[in-house]
């Protein structure tokens, strides 16, 4: 009986070391360490200060566990991810994007684990976008900003048919979305060069304002049915009161809209094209959406290339307010 007990428990140590080896290293990283050493570290770097990539053979990973989402980790560790540079990381060298080595899932599930916790940069702090109030509005500005500032010579994004566009030199960002944590994107585009130097990415001057679109934008590519923020349907507008919209009006819209809307302000004159007369206008079938963008990014948005962006200076309230006087006033046929 004690033969035949000691034999089964030797059995089942060899069913945990062929198919759990997480067991033996559990608690300690060890068996993680094992597989960095022996299959990763002969590209990547995990320790050390910031280098040009010219003195790199793949990207760093010193802080790869605050930079990278978990669940895409371990799907590139399983080789379910396309490769992230077209042309190779050192283009100088390789013109040609090689294969990653592949783990098993439990391999995979191990490294990460010990990515996360192991691999942190203090540097990286909470994100100062919250995603949770990001809107469709804003996205469809980042992208803009995106092409604007020349993003696309270098990285590869997917048009709305799904086709790749922009230049192969650098990291493909049409899964950004699903590949980067959102602390990480966010002070990597701070200054790029922080991270690695002579990396092709260059300190852009940009706004708060548009950075947080910017980033919005890149952390809802590839990111399925993203749920986009709706400030019309927010308290505020559930509270909307027509007797602060009078004033809200009285202050920043009558100067060129006039008292009545007839486009006949003080500041109307002398301007092409003039303002718009909202007395003429059904404005209660236009949809919130539409009244809260172009008052809140303002008429060049929609192309009325006169009307200022009254975001930063008015609240959501008297956003609300406004817009509710302007539906219930100005709706005359």
């Amino acid at each position: 009986m004690y033969r035949r007990l000691k034999k089964m428990s030797t059995i089942f140590f060899l069913f945990l070391i062929l198919y759990f080896p997480t067991f033996l290293w559990a608690g300690n990283g060890d068996y993680a360490e094992k597989i960095i050493t022996s299959q990763c570290k002969g590209c990547h770097r995990f320790e050390g200060k910031p280098k040009s990539k010219f003195e790199l053979k793949a990207p760093d990973l010193m802080w790869g566990g605050m930079k990278y989402k978990r669940t895409w980790l371990i799907r590139r560790l399983l080789g379910k991810e396309e490769n992230l540079y077209p042309k190779g990381y050192r283009w100088d060298k390789l013109r040609l994007s090689l294969k990653h080595m592949i783990l098993t899932k439990e391999e995979a599930k191990v490294v990460a684990d010990y990515m996360e916790t192991k691999l942190i940069d203090s540097r990286i702090k909470k994100s100062l976008v919250d995603l949770s109030t990001l809107t469709e509005m804003e996205v469809k500005f980042g992208g803009k900003i995106f092409r604007e500032y020349s993003c696309l010579s270098c990285h590869q994004i997917k048009d709305k048919d799904g086709k790749l566009i922009g230049g192969p030199i650098s990291v493909t960002l049409f899964d950004a979305g699903n590949r980067y944590t959102l602390n990480w994107l966010s002070r990597f585009a701070e200054n790029p060069q922080d991270f690695t130097p002579h990396s092709g990415e260059y300190i852009a001057d940009i706004s708060a304002r548009k950075a947080r679109q910017l980033i919005g934008y890149l952390m809802t590519l590839g990111v399925q049915k993203f749920k986009f923020y709706e400030p019309w349907k927010s308290k505020e507008f559930k509270n909307a009161d027509i007797k602060r919209g009078v004033k809200v009006y009285k202050e920043y819209c009558m100067q060129c809209h006039g008292k009545n809307g007839e486009g006949d302000g003080p500041g109307a004159n002398g301007l092409d094209p003039k303002p718009a007369i909202n007395s003429k206008l059904s404005l209660s079938d236009y949809p919130d959406d539409y009244f809260y963008n172009i008052l809140y990014y303002g008429g060049k948005s929609f192309g009325k290339s006169n009307m200022p962006d009254w975001g930063m200076t008015l609240s959501k309230q008297s956003l609300a307010d406004v817009i509710i006087y302007l539906r219930s006033d100005f709706n005359r046929e």
